[in-house]
């Protein structure tokens, strides 16, 4: 994340919007006068004042510079610490929130930097803050998006993931200049999320009908080339094969006379609602039939599948 936009935005230079007394000068020397900025040989009271805000705004920028450089060094309680100290004397300048904000991304805490960012563009308007607003939005959807994976139905996550991806649009559009595809493009991918993760939850429902001693999941299908779709309903055959170097409970599943797999024999391979291999053998015979139910998919990226099961009923 930067401050430093493509129109040449910087941070500690004075802009539009800007306390008067914001300059590039870090040491704290303003570049113009700010109400009333103490000229030599002024010693009246008036000037006494001046002198404590001019000193109250050279502390600013001196907490505002360390928390920049602590960020920078991945010491983000620490800078989150000097922005705060920087803001308690002024919380009119804007850019020491989008400072905050950047801050606070970086720690993931995305919701009090979505208000810093606000408030930034309340005190000015800047297309560098709007760009830097829209990239941690992006952020929060992809996070979003990760998260989804890790329950057990993320169709919410993910419906969320996409309302800040919309949100960072939106914010692009008000003022931003970054480029908008690699928005658009998350887009996409959270929309096929919710596609696949909407057919993935519908058809986990059709299998809680079922009792689970009816249902298997078919394993190792990759290794069974069979240059056929799998339909619902198309039969399959079960046969039991005791004396399988490998595992004394393998049932090979077969379609149409083809071995098209096997029955899934641990938690790694089957999904949790079908019963193993190993819990079938005492309630099949050597030979059984069955059908072809459902397949079950759900992604992390449209190309690439992350779970993925093929099911099937026994019938007899």
């Amino acid at each position: 994340m930067i401050i430093m936009g493509d129109d040449g935005f910087d941070p500690y230079a004075w802009h539009v919007g800007d306390p008067s007394d914001w300059g590039d000068g870090l040491a704290g020397v303003p570049d113009i006068p700010y109400m009333g900025y103490l000229h030599n040989g002024d010693d009246d009271e008036e000037n006494d004042s001046d002198t404590i805000i001019d000193s109250r705004f050279i502390k600013r920028d001196e907490y505002s510079k360390k928390a920049w450089d602590y960020y920078l060094e991945f010491k983000e309680e620490d800078a989150l610490y000097y922005i705060d100290l920087a803001l308690d004397l002024d919380k009119s300048h804007s850019n020491n929130w989008n400072i905050k904000a950047i801050i606070l991304e970086g720690m993931k805490r995305y919701q009090e930097s979505e208000e810093c960012y606000n408030r930034s563009l309340e005190l000015s308007k800047s297309n560098v803050v709007y760009d830097n607003k829209a990239r941690m939005l992006r952020a929060w959807a992809g996070h979003l998006l990760s998260e989804s994976r890790e329950k057990p139905n993320g169709l919410a996550t993910l419906e969320e993931a996409l309302e800040k991806n919309s949100n960072a649009i939106n914010a692009l559009s008000q003022g931003g200049e970054e480029s908008i595809e690699r928005f658009l493009s998350q887009k996409r991918v959270i929309e096929s999320n919710i596609k696949y993760e909407k057919e993935y939850q519908k058809n986990v429902e059709t299998l809680k009908t079922y009792d689970k001693s009816e249902l298997f999941t078919i394993a190792g299908r990759q290794f069974y080339k069979i240059n056929m779709q799998l339909t619902p309903g198309m039969s399959l055959k079960l046969v039991k094969e005791p004396d399988n170097e490998f595992d004394k409970d393998a049932i090979a599943v077969y379609v149409e006379d083809r071995k098209a797999g096997y029955v899934a024999n641990n938690n790694y391979t089957k999904f949790e609602l079908t019963s193993s291999a190993s819990e079938l053998q005492s309630k099949i015979k050597n030979v059984a039939h069955g059908e072809y139910l459902v397949y079950l998919l759900r992604l992390t990226d449209p190309e690439y599948p992350d779970i993925q099961f093929y099911i099937g009923r026994i019938i007899k």
